[in-house]
């Protein structure tokens, strides 16, 4: 795309996020840093709508019906589909007033059934934006709704191609995270004096989990098991994030397990997690299939050793770096600890380094920028106009696409 003058024309690039401000997951700060960090790029004009929170230059919250909301419960309930599903769909609804205003050439998007409902909208009012879509749920199928898609890791673009789709719809792009160039490392007595102010333990090791406080995906049952298995004085268990439906049988099983004294359950802004991190000795990540686990490459970032899973998208982002086990089995996790893991300061350093150089802001924007720009009038990456898609059967039938 140029301009009359043979340049490049600036890309209106609209970034939709439902849950931005009141939900915390990787969606959400996707939407944020890459808005922050984009925005004053030449080669897009860039814009930020979302349901929740404050305004700014560029940046809109739209009235939208949100997860929480009972109408939308009974409506899940009758669809037998989550609430946040019908969040996700029916944002695509309320930012329409924007669409209109903006007239975006690309929309880009974490929320799959957004887009879903974009896409719908698109045909039927005649509009002509490209839909481009971070795939974080690690959706395998039913990419025909979108024109471009962002997987995040190699054996994600590897698997979703095994499974037929399209190749010049995708592109191998890891998630781009906000991290210093240089890591700070704490003198022991630093470390000692944060751990005071956030209410830790000094004379203790302490892991940190930062992940959605549930058992089905997260795996926070087994964390705090296989912790309970090993002899006093074990290390103090942190488990940080967004509470979900299992969240209090998880407090509970903590309480049993490793008593008041062994263990924290938080629910803190983004922006305290980064002390927490700080304060911690280690990473673990307890969950066996992820897209690309956003927590962990920030729990990376601060130096710290991460205890995960073995299997393949761990050894994409982790690498030599990494510390993996087999959390399918009993003692699995409690094995890696009792091993111990490299806690120095040149372990950190290295470790940071590495995250850096592969994940950070710094090294991966122009890509992005390449993807959002390149999008403009619906093209692949192999700059062919993609056709548009749209589910039979109005409501139900889109409520019930799945990838």
């Amino acid at each position: 795309m140029t301009s009359p003058d043979g340049k490049a024309a600036r890309a209106r690039v609209l970034i939709a996020c439902s849950g931005l401000e009141h939900a915390h997951r990787g969606y959400e700060s996707l939407a944020r840093e890459c808005f922050d960090r984009l925005r004053d790029d030449p080669r897009l004009d860039l814009h930020l709508v979302k349901a929740t929170g404050a305004e700014g230059e560029r940046e809109r919250a739209v009235p939208a019906i949100k997860r929480d909301a009972p109408p939308l419960k009974a409506i899940a309930r009758k669809w037998s589909r989550g609430p946040l599903v019908l969040e996700e769909y029916l944002f695509a609804f309320s930012i329409q007033r924007e669409i209109r205003r903006l007239r975006p050439d690309v929309i880009y998007l974490s929320e799959f059934f957004t887009g879903i409902a974009l896409n719908q909208l698109r045909a039927i009012n005649r509009q002509d934006y490209a839909l481009v879509l971070s795939n974080g749920s690690m959706a395998d199928t039913g990419f025909e709704w979108f024109d471009r898609v962002q997987q995040h890791t190699a054996p994600a673009l590897k698997w979703v191609l095994r499974r037929g789709a399209d190749p010049p719809r995708h592109v191998l792009l890891p998630l781009a995270f906000n991290m210093p160039r240089e890591l700070e490392v704490l003198s022991p007595d630093e470390k000692a004096a944060l751990r005071d102010r956030l209410g830790l333990p000094r004379d203790r090791t302490v892991v940190i989990s930062v992940a959605a406080l549930n058992r089905w995906h997260k795996r926070l049952d087994y964390l705090i098991s296989e912790v309970a298995r090993l002899p006093e004085p074990r290390p103090y268990v942190l488990l940080v994030g967004h509470p979900e439906a299992e969240t209090e049988s998880i407090r509970a099983l903590g309480r049993e397990l490793l008593g008041e004294e062994g263990h924290s359950i938080r629910s803190v802004p983004r922006k305290e997690v980064d002390d927490l991190l700080r304060a911690s000795d280690a990473f673990i990540l307890t969950s066996l299939a992820e897209s690309l686990p956003r927590a962990l490459i920030e729990g990376m970032s601060f130096g710290l050793p991460c205890l995960v899973h073995d299997y393949p998208i761990a050894h994409y982002a982790l690498e030599e770096h990494g510390v993996l086990g087999d959390f399918e089995q009993p003692g699995g996790l409690a094995g890696l600890l009792r091993d111990g893991v490299d806690t120095s300061p040149e372990g950190a350093r290295a470790r940071h380094r590495y995250v850096y150089e592969r994940f950070s802001w710094e090294t991966l924007a122009p890509q992005y920028v390449d993807m959002l720009h390149g999008a403009v009038g619906r093209a692949d990456f192999n700059g062919r106009r993609q056709p548009t898609a749209v589910p039979r059967g109005g409501f139900a039938r889109a409520l019930s696409a799945s990838a």
